[in-house]
């Protein structure tokens, strides 16, 4: 049940990364104006990860009920992947929302001068997220029983591989023009 919870949070993340991602990126490209919609989604994705994330941190921890997780390393190198990235992207996701801007004491939202050091930070949140969204949306098809068999498993595989150069290739062409263009 609770693997099955976290599998519907980290889809409804994948989702909200995707319309976060390609708007703010088309955003910071310059081909919209701000709006605090766009921001709305973005909270809405940082409320799913943090559930995802503690989901994910309980079932490790558990084990998963599972005997000698570490006897096939080889085999699940993926997983361990998995879960690196995403320790790592809850570490760039604490810089991400202090990136561009801030609010003052008058409520007012002002944008930072942009600068390189975040640059550097902001297209490695959406590497690590992107590839952390390659490696786990199939797992998370198969345990919500959308994958019955290989076919539809390199099918998912293959959208994975869509979804991550659509999304990403959008936000880091955002990110460069902004920070260095």
């Amino acid at each position: 049940m609770i693997r099955t919870i976290n599998s519907f949070l980290g889809l409804a993340s994948i989702l909200l990364f995707c319309i976060h991602g390609i708007s703010m990126g088309l955003f910071l490209a310059g081909y919209f104006p701000y709006s605090h919609t766009r921001a709305y989604w973005g909270y809405a994705l940082l409320l799913c990860v943090i559930l995802h994330a503690i989901l994910s941190l309980f079932l490790i921890t558990l084990g998963d009920g599972k005997k000698k997780q570490f006897s096939y390393v080889k085999q699940n190198a993926g997983s361990y992947i998995q879960r690196i990235l995403g320790i790592l992207m809850i570490a760039l996701i604490y810089l991400h929302m202090s990136a561009y801007g801030y609010i003052n004491e008058d409520g007012a939202y002002l944008l930072k001068e942009p600068d390189k050091s975040t640059f550097v930070t902001q297209v490695l949140l959406v590497l690590v997220a992107g590839a952390h969204l390659l490696l786990s949306f199939p797992k998370s098809a198969i345990t919500l029983g959308m994958i019955n068999n290989e076919s539809e498993y390199k099918n998912y595989k293959n959208l994975s591989y869509m979804i991550f150069f659509i999304v990403v290739g959008i936000s880091l062409n955002g990110l460069w023009r902004y920070f260095l263009g």
